[in-house]
């Protein structure tokens, strides 16, 4: 990817981050990235592809910061998994290379677009496969269930984030309730 173009794509990530989808056109997006209009028609023949290389951009490193975070040594007890689970969800919020309400916005979008639910499908099969690693490392029972309640709770804590701002969420709000379900699920499975 070209210097230009990839300047084009970081600037729509932070419009899509900060207005949604719908206002990622080639005149915002050019605003954003400090170029003239004529650069966004020359590399992106549409809107539509604008946001599918922003989606690919965004799910691109977020995939990075999953493996980071799964990668092993593999969490070796509940409080170790809670550990684990609460600095996934820290990274995939503070990462401002792929904004959280960017990533939303584009896999809400992705439910609409047939190229971009394969993008859409790519990060979920990365996350859910992390997830099930360092749940199993942990020795919950029932791995692959138990990792799609952790991330159902992860992703709906996230999405109330985006839609309600507030410091201190994954410490105050999410690693309780991490806390609470890893506990359940090992009692549940045994």
């Amino acid at each position: 990817m070209s210097d230009r173009r990839r300047l084009i794509v970081e600037a729509a990530l932070r419009v899509i981050a900060r207005d949604g989808v719908s206002a990622a056109t080639h005149r915002a997006v050019a605003a954003e990235a400090g170029v003239p209009l004529a650069s966004t028609t020359y590399h992106f023949s549409s809107k539509a592809e604008i946001v599918t290389e922003a989606l690919e951009l965004a799910i691109d490193r977020s995939i990075a910061a999953v493996e980071r975070h799964t990668a092993p040594p593999l969490p070796a007890s509940a409080d170790a998994l809670v550990e684990r689970l609460a600095e996934l969800a820290g990274a995939l919020c503070a990462d401002d290379q792929a904004p959280l309400a960017a990533q939303y916005e584009l896999l809400i979008e992705a439910g609409r677009s047939p190229p971009l639910q394969r993008v859409a499908e790519r990060w979920d099969g990365a996350y859910m496969a992390g997830l099930r690693a360092i749940v199993a490392g942990a020795h919950i029972p029932a791995a692959g269930q138990a990792a799609e309640i952790l991330s159902d709770l992860i992703d709906g804590a996230l999405l109330d984030l985006v839609a309600s701002p507030r410091e201190g969420f994954v410490e105050e709000t999410l690693r309780p309730r991490l806390a609470r379900v890893v506990a359940g699920l090992g009692i549940i499975a045994a």
